[in-house]
């Protein structure tokens, strides 16, 4: 039975030419080219095979900024609550990274540049608020099909299950994945380009989505500017609902300290001596000490106070 054709948002641009050139690609040659650039590229993905995993980010990510409760990006920037994650999802985050290296495989075996890395084999990285807010990108790349010859092009991959894929389809990133849609917006705001080309994969069935999406330079700086208030705020935001059993509330990772009065993890962030400074590092007021990042992960037995 033939697939059924998929509707999209006619007020998103789907990257069709080069959705085309990628399945023409891959029937030409059974898909000896894309195996053979996977060979290439997998050695090279730095997040997919890192052995150092900290307990917390250390900085405030980019694509949380496109979260609608604000008081809970406070509470992750600031530790309050320690993820405790089953197997299984570890397993499911290294998936993400390792299909970044299959559709960077893809966009070479149809001829597009690709940089995916820095000088230093690092992921090319943006920073406000300092260096206390940032990010890393996926790479960038010049060629893809669907724009003009020589435009550079932000990449954004993503993986999804079935359900939040055909989602994706039918309403674009920016509706059916704000905080993505933020993520490029910061990115390429600091990066300079004015357009970014991203990239969706089913988990089910392989199926690809890819999305042309231009700089909004007025969103982009509402959402740093945003990132820049939530790194030095004192205290945390308003609750987005002052409701317990709210639906968005009851699957946010902070539920129990925000709407159940749970005591926050401890650690230097939590604590009220904790602040961070306009140069980028940690202190503690009550010590006068900068805060390194291990010991904010530990914190003191003597001076610590809850916010």
């Amino acid at each position: 039975m033939a697939k059924k054709p998929v509707e999209y948002n006619p007020n998103v641009i789907i990257a069709t030419k080069t959705l085309a050139a990628i399945d023409a690609a891959i029937q030409a040659d059974g898909g000896n080219a894309f195996r053979y650039w996977q060979g290439v590229v997998m050695p090279t993905l730095d997040d997919a095979y890192r052995v150092d995993e900290d307990p917390f980010r250390s900085h405030l990510g980019a694509s949380g900024l496109g979260d609608d409760c604000h008081r809970k990006i406070y509470y992750d920037w600031r530790w309050f609550t320690r993820k405790k994650w089953p197997s299984r999802m570890l397993r499911l985050f290294n998936r993400g990274h390792l299909e970044e290296g299959r559709i960077i495989a893809l966009l070479l075996m149809i001829g597009v540049e690709v940089y995916q890395q820095d000088a230093n084999r690092k992921q090319f990285r943006i920073s406000f608020a300092s260096g206390h807010g940032g990010g890393a990108g996926d790479g960038w790349g010049v060629g893809i099909p669907d724009l003009p010859p020589g435009t550079k092009s932000l990449f954004e991959f993503k993986t999804y299950n079935d359900k939040r894929f055909k989602e994706l389809q039918l309403n674009g990133v920016k509706i059916a994945k704000e905080q993505h849609y933020t993520q490029m917006q910061t990115y390429m705001r600091k990066m300079g380009l004015t357009v970014g080309v991203y990239f969706g994969v089913n988990k089910n069935d392989d199926d690809l989505y890819s999305e042309i999406i231009y700089l909004n330079p007025y969103w982009a700086d509402e959402k740093l500017e945003l990132g820049e208030r939530l790194v030095y705020a004192k205290e945390p935001p308003k609750k987005i609902s002052n409701s317990a059993g709210w639906y968005k509330c009851k699957m946010c990772d902070h539920y129990g300290v925000c709407q159940l009065k749970q005591a926050p993890d401890r650690n230097c962030r939590t604590c009220i001596h904790s602040e961070p400074l306009q140069d980028g590092t940690w202190m503690c007021n009550k010590y006068s000490c900068t805060l390194t990042k291990q010991l904010q992960f530990t914190g003191c037995a003597e001076g610590y106070e809850p916010r």
